[in-house]
Formats: structure tokens, sequence, C-alpha cells
């Protein structure tokens, strides 16, 4: 099974290969811009603080790029000609599955960020 970052990006930058995310904390960028969901977060027992598991807090923002990503993967920083999508606001200082705080209230009316985590949420109570 998927971690739900994963699951929740991929939904996300399915739709349009334009999108892409950046995650920060205190504003600055802990992953660049990038469409690649394997630095998102730890995915497998030998990752040590990969994406929003280096933090204990951190923003999952959401572009829809001005440019194309070639070359090195994780080393595009946001331009001004990228679009604005959205946030998620991510914590791992809580027990238990719930890490989203709080999301921008567009991810859930175009891209059905709510319907991704309670499928998700579903598929990992069946475990």
């Amino acid at each position: 099974m998927k971690p739900l970052l994963v699951e929740i990006l991929e939904s996300i930058l399915r739709t349009d290969e334009k999108l892409a995310y950046a995650i920060t904390c205190d504003e600055e960028e802990l992953v660049n811009l990038t469409r690649d969901t394997s630095l998102a977060c730890n995915q497998k027992e030998s990752d040590e603080y990969v994406g929003v598991n280096a933090v204990d807090e951190a923003r999952i923002e959401i572009y829809r790029m001005g440019y194309e990503i070639s070359g090195t993967i994780g080393e595009h920083h946001i331009q001004e000609e990228d679009d604005y999508i959205g946030f998620i606001y991510w914590t791992n200082f809580n027990n238990g599955v719930e890490r989203i705080v709080d999301y921008s209230v567009v991810l859930d009316e175009k891209y059905g960020l709510q319907k991704t985590y309670e499928d998700w949420e579903k598929k990992y109570e069946l475990l």
C-alpha cells in the first residue's frame, strides 16, 4: 500500500502533466518543484528523512508549471511563471494515520482530495 501523501499527489498530478509539487517548511524548500512522488515521504524502511518525514510540519504546495521540467529531478525552484494552485498542511508529530491538518478548498473541489483520503483510509483499515 502506498503512503497517503503519495496517493494524494498521484491523484492530483495525473489530472494535468503541467502540475507539480514542492514541499516547504518555514518558507524553505525541502523538495524543489517536481512531479517525482518518490521524493514526497519515506516509502520504505531504508528511507531516512525524505520529504515530509524530514520535519515535524510542512506545506505541500501544488503549482501548474509555466515551463517544462527537464534534466535532474528535484532541481527546479518555483518561478514567477508557475501558477499556485493550493496547499496541503501536513504534520508528522501526531500519532495515528491522520497527518493532513488543513488544505485549500480548490484541491478538494477540483482534484477530489477528500475522496482520495477517504478511499486510502478505507484500504488502510482493511490491512
